[in-house]
């Protein structure tokens, strides 16, 4: 088996599962702008919409020329999935390269004689076989739509600059891998260097895009894709990729195994990590911090748009027939709620993870080594990773509600402080059953665990697509929200809550009882 085969087959899986989210979420859009904005009129609307400072910040400046279809979804599309394409990808470039190197993998595939040049070769041709293979089934399944103004140049376009863009913060991952010695860093780092550039881009293009040169996520929207001003010369900026994999083999060439060229722990005393709790702290920190920071930005952006929400629900259709009865603006508001909630529920679901990853590294096993005083339990590991999740996920939905309530200080709206807590009353028993059910799986079987992260990408797909497409309320059932209060628009159901919350208690508590039991691996 050669080395690249190795860590294909490492992250073979995960690799599957993101591309065909990736390529499925993008297929998807054409389709529903199309329908949502089927007129001149409605993409109009849907322009004057977009041509203000907040918007300008969060997705780019304005396209010359008519606002299309395919012009809309390149303006709206391409900068968010190309932000989400980039944690991806910094996640795969960290996992094979400084995470493979901490766990000793890498040392023992060296010891078989092969060279530090087919180390940074295979790790490479995966970050490019699968960049390749991104744009290949995109530019094709973009070409399959009949839709007016889908060029295939556009297209082509849209995919490739897709692409490069997760090749070049693979590229700086694998970089930063020797110059940081601990893999939480290399991810930290890279992540923050993509999130310093879209912050930087959103500030300069609101003041003077000129000055937005130095940002990638500049370049995908100075392409101006599908109009008559299209043009792929900001591709060459890309062209960055090439000294920084020269350097990265360089560095990785002339360095120690296990070492690293920037260290922050030399003349510092070592970290007193004396209890379980703390190590889950300090081993996910990153994590929560990248969380909070997205989510807050999240609801940054929900917030900017609240003031023209009327207009573009009254400009549309098909979003006038689902909020067009009663306040069409409050109602938009109670889903952005709603959704936000789901999504908050992501960083406590991989905190949770994190015990099945310690149940497979056999490091619960180490837990049990010390005397019987000082013995970790694994009732005592389970708590700890259900405490932090549930409270990750219910401070990152805070931080979304309150980025959308700065972010509309000011709009003419009817919501109020008071709606905004009684929100994260409501529907923060969502993120406690969620967690709650994913604690039971995780006591049950570790390969159960799966089924949380298909029933929350049920309950976002019902809650969302089913406001806006009226999906009778059978397919809800499986939903909590059905069973709570629609707030602002209605007062809380506080029995309701309280059960929802007993049940999922009850499902924290089954499955401690089950995980203390079961055979570990």
């Amino acid at each position: 088996m050669t080395y690249f085969k190795l860590i294909f087959k490492n992250i073979r899986f995960k690799a599957t599962i993101w591309i065909v989210a990736l390529i499925a979420f993008s297929l998807s859009i054409p389709a529903v702008f199309n329908n949502l904005y089927s007129n001149k009129e409605e993409l109009a609307g849907m322009r004057m919409t977009v041509d203000n400072p907040a918007m300008v910040a969060l997705i780019g400046p304005l396209p010359d020329g008519d606002y299309t279809t395919p012009v809309m979804f390149a303006h709206q599309m391409l900068l968010i999935m190309a932000i989400i394409h980039s944690v991806f990808v910094i996640l795969l470039a960290r996992d094979i390269s400084r995470k493979e190197e901490e766990s000793g993998l890498l040392e023992y595939a060296m010891s078989t004689g092969i060279s530090k040049n087919t180390v940074m070769i295979s790790q490479y041709s995966l970050g490019l076989l699968i960049n390749s293979l991104i744009f290949i089934i995109l530019f094709i399944g973009l070409n399959l739509y009949n839709i007016e103004g889908f060029t295939t140049s556009g297209n082509f376009y849209y995919a490739l600059s897709l692409a490069l863009f997760g090749f070049l913060f693979y590229s700086l991952t694998l970089l930063f891998a020797q110059l940081f010695k601990n893999d939480d860093m290399v991810f930290g780092v890279t992540l923050g260097v993509s999130l310093g550039f879209y912050i930087y881009r959103a500030m300069t293009d609101v003041i003077d895009d000129k000055y937005s040169i130095l940002s990638p996520y500049h370049w995908l929207s100075k392409m101006q894709l599908y109009t008559d001003n299209e043009t792929a010369s900001w591709l060459l900026c890309f062209l960055i990729i090439v000294p920084i994999v020269i350097l990265t083999f360089s560095l990785f060439k002339n360095r120690d195994l296990n070492d690293s060229y920037l260290s922050f722990d030399k003349n510092k005393k070592d970290k007193k990590i004396n209890s379980y709790r703390k190590l889950l702290y300090h081993n996910n920190k990153v994590l929560a911090l990248s969380w909070s920071i997205a989510l807050l930005l999240v609801g940054l952006s929900y917030g900017s748009i609240f003031g023209d929400i009327d207009k573009v629900i009254g400009q549309n259709e098909m979003l006038a027939e689902a909020f067009g009865q009663g306040d069409g603006t409050t109602m938009f508001i109670g889903l952005l709620f709603v959704i936000s909630a789901v999504i908050a529920c992501v960083p406590g679901l991989m905190v949770n993870s994190r015990l099945l990853t310690e149940e497979k590294t056999r490091r619960l096993e180490a837990l049990n080594v010390g005397s019987l005083k000082n013995k970790i339990s694994r009732g005592r590991t389970y708590l700890s990773h259900y405490v932090f999740a549930l409270f990750l996920s219910l401070f990152t939905y805070l931080l979304t509600l309150l980025g959308m309530y700065v972010a509309s200080r000011g709009v003419d709206i009817s919501i109020t402080e008071k709606d905004y807590l009684l929100a994260f009353l409501n529907y923060s028993v969502v993120i406690v059953l969620v967690i709650g059910l994913s604690s039971l799986l995780i006591g049950i079987s570790k390969q159960a665990h799966i089924v949380v992260w298909v029933y929350l990408t049920y309950m976002f797909l019902a809650n969302y697509l089913g406001q806006i497409l009226q999906i009778d309320d059978v397919f809800l059932r499986l939903s909590p929200i059905l069973y709570l209060a629609e707030v602002p628009l209605e007062s809380i159901d506080i029995n309701i809550i309280i059960y929802l919350t007993i049940i999922a208690i009850i499902m924290m508590l089954a499955g401690m009882f089950l995980f203390k039991r079961r055979n570990l691996l």
